[in-house]
């Protein structure tokens, strides 16, 4: 089998390598268990880019259905967390390219603008969030994956298909608006 330097994570008891493993070879419930482990991370990963709980639910559904039709293609050269991340990420793009060809199908009412801010109120600071959704999307989504997911910025390079340079600036010039927005 695979030896890696990454093969540690556990998920429900088991290497997450071997249940990758499993979920290849038609384990139901192995490929539930990952679905189960990664769904909130993904999730929140969409929300805290969009603010949009309802379109937030589709991209990952989205990325999940992704993930099962291509999953007998990973091979763990990564972590699977960042493979599925990888996904994710061009799914966000994706998103946001469609978004700026028909704005309009991202409308939301008002009754749901209401729960949305609620929902943002809970789950992260007003102020900061209020201040990442000015960033440009690509400062935001490298934000996002460094500081609430903890990738390293050679993962975060992986992730979104930029150079490791593109990624530090992008962090850096969205530090530098965070701050200046915060302080402001």
């Amino acid at each position: 089998m695979y030896a890696h330097k990454f093969d540690k994570a556990v998920i429900g008891g088991v290497n997450e390598i071997e249940l990758v493993q499993h979920a290849q070879s038609g384990s139901q419930e192995a490929l539930n268990t990952l679905i189960e482990e990664y769904y909130q991370i993904i999730f929140a990963y969409f929300y805290k880019n969009t603010n949009h709980s309802h379109q937030s639910k589709d991209l990952t559904q989205n990325v999940f259905i992704k993930m099962v039709a291509n999953l007998s293609k990973y091979k763990p050269r990564a972590p699977f967390k960042s493979w599925l991340f990888t996904i994710a990420s061009n799914h966000l793009k994706n998103y946001y390219r469609t978004l700026s060809r028909h704005p309009e199908s991202v409308e939301l009412s008002e009754e749901a603008l209401v729960t949305e801010s609620l929902t943002e109120q809970v789950e992260v600071g007003r102020d900061l969030q209020t201040a990442l959704a000015h960033l440009p999307a690509k400062q935001k989504e490298v934000v996002i994956l460094r500081y609430y997911y903890d990738f390293s910025i050679k993962d975060i390079a992986k992730i979104t298909g930029a150079l490791e340079i593109t990624v530090k600036a992008r962090i850096r010039y969205a530090l530098e608006k965070l701050k200046h927005e915060l302080e402001g």
